[in-house]
């Protein structure tokens, strides 16, 4: 049921659960969810079923979940490519201390990941996404997706740089703070937009949330 109100848009941000083979710099590395994972994702959502919409990353940890979710609330479900992951060049698939130990000191830092964290705009990971180009496709896609659902509840399942990316887009964060939310796996996080005579009420209503409200919203 679309919100009464055609000038309110509410959006919930909810990122992947635990994948196959636990933490490790994932990126565009395409594993499932692990049984872990899902019992994340589904607690998380437990049998809310308020959206208009999903939308959701392509890559699997995501999308199969999303397609799960859809089918059991008849939820229409719509795959944006530009919602996957940064790509994380040589770190892929390595965990953190793998990654450490791969790819010592440079300039004053003792690894690359630590430059990288400290300094992601000078540091990107060899051969990966930088910041600016992420976030040149994840402000694109983001405003594909206000266009396209406005005035509806939309959930997006995505990843943690993604759903960073989204809210350094509303906040209008310092590209180099674009992550500053440590989101959990399936946290949940939600937007409001409405739209006002005179501008735009937008609110972040809450980050990184482990489950979300069971009472129908209020429009």
């Amino acid at each position: 049921m679309r919100l009464t109100d055609a000038n309110l848009t509410l959006v919930d941000l909810i990122r992947h659960g635990e994948p196959e083979g636990g933490r490790k710099f994932r990126g565009s590395t395409d594993h499932p969810l692990s049984l872990l994972g899902w019992s994340q994702m589904q607690a998380a959502v437990g049998e809310y079923n308020q959206w208009d919409a999903i939308v959701t990353s392509p890559l699997l940890r995501c999308c199969e979940f999303a397609h799960w979710l859809g089918d059991k609330h008849n939820i229409p479900v719509a795959v944006e490519t530009d919602l996957a992951e940064m790509h994380l060049g040589d770190w892929e698939g390595l965990t953190m201390a793998e990654a450490k130990a791969r790819f010592p000191a440079i300039d004053e830092y003792p690894d690359q990941v630590t430059a990288f964290w400290a300094d992601p705009l000078h540091y990107p990971p060899q051969n990966g996404e930088t910041f600016q180009r992420f976030d040149l496709r994840i402000q694109q896609v983001w405003t594909r997706i206000l266009e396209a659902y406005k005035g509806q509840r939309v959930l997006i399942v995505a990843h943690l740089f993604t759903c960073n990316f989204i809210i350094r887009q509303v906040l209008q964060q310092p590209l180099e703070k674009a992550i500053f939310f440590d989101l959990p796996y399936a946290g949940l996080s939600r937007l409001r937009f409405e739209d006002t005579p005179t501008s735009e009420l937008i609110q972040l209503e809450w980050v990184g949330r482990s489950d979300i409200p069971s009472a129908p919203l209020k429009s």
